[in-house]
């Protein structure tokens, strides 16, 4: 077995036991002598695994420690609906849905392409999800997908997705987070570009709406790197985040 072969299972191992910290130090000392892609090395940093508070917000790791708040939200077929329309059913094997939420936690970014953590309040309680998804370390960009259910303290939605500027812009040092909104839901629109988003086109009957049968427009919108620091953002994070 290669030196490079063995660094990968002694990484799944570490990481398996949650070491995230070991497995980023192992990979970080065998990168001085071997030639390891930029990639694989990056994607171990432990940032990745942690929590991250502020204010009125926590965003957790979805693992499988959260597979009963998954089954019940995924019952929530408006929180679903709004959320992804074209979202997967969730299995209905409670154990092998803790497997799978496991797997996905602890495996690279670049094995996944995707990150996904849990929307809590500042006591610990769940009331969503938000989603990085089509990660690109290339372009150092994303897609962005945020969904609370109605019961969420006020604030809440607006408070994770400024926590996830922070994650993304400034601590990993990406260059450009986009979202996709569906043309007949303008409540959403309105906040994405509250938040500085801008729009950049409309995908004209892009996608068919399970619900309806009907084909609807997308709406693309972007936030670059240079465009979160916004005077209307730094009021927010004043108000929700200290």
């Amino acid at each position: 077995m290669s030196g490079a072969q063995n660094l990968f299972q002694v990484s799944q191992q570490l990481r398996a036991g949650y070491q995230f910290q070991t497995a980023h130090e192992r990979v970080q000392e065998a990168a001085r002598t071997q030639a390891l892609p930029h990639d694989y090395v990056w994607a171990h940093q432990p940032i990745l695994w942690s929590d991250i508070r502020a204010g009125v917000c926590q965003l957790t790791r979805r693992k499988k420690e959260d597979t009963n708040f998954m089954v019940e939200i995924w019952k929530n077929k408006d929180f679903v609906y709004d959320f992804h329309r074209h979202a997967k059913d969730l299995t209905a094997d409670p154990v092998l849905l803790a497997m799978t939420l496991n797997q996905e936690y602890i495996s690279i970014l670049t094995e996944i392409n995707q990150l996904h953590w849990i929307v809590r309040d500042r006591r610990g309680q769940a009331f969503g999800l938000l989603s990085l998804t089509n990660i690109s370390t290339q372009n150092k960009s994303a897609e962005v997908l945020l969904g609370v259910l109605p019961l969420a303290p006020m604030g809440l939605a607006t408070a994770a997705m400024l926590i996830c500027f922070q994650f993304f812009f400034k601590a990993m040092g990406f260059h450009k987070l986009y979202s996709f909104v569906y043309e007949d839901n303008p409540h959403s629109l309105k906040g994405t570009l509250h938040l500085g988003f801008q729009q950049e086109g409309v995908l004209r009957e892009h996608i068919m709406d399970p619900a309806t049968g009907r084909y609807v427009n997308l709406i693309q919108t972007g936030l670059l790197a240079s465009e979160v620091d916004s005077k209307a953002n730094h009021r927010l994070m004043e108000r929700l985040l200290k």
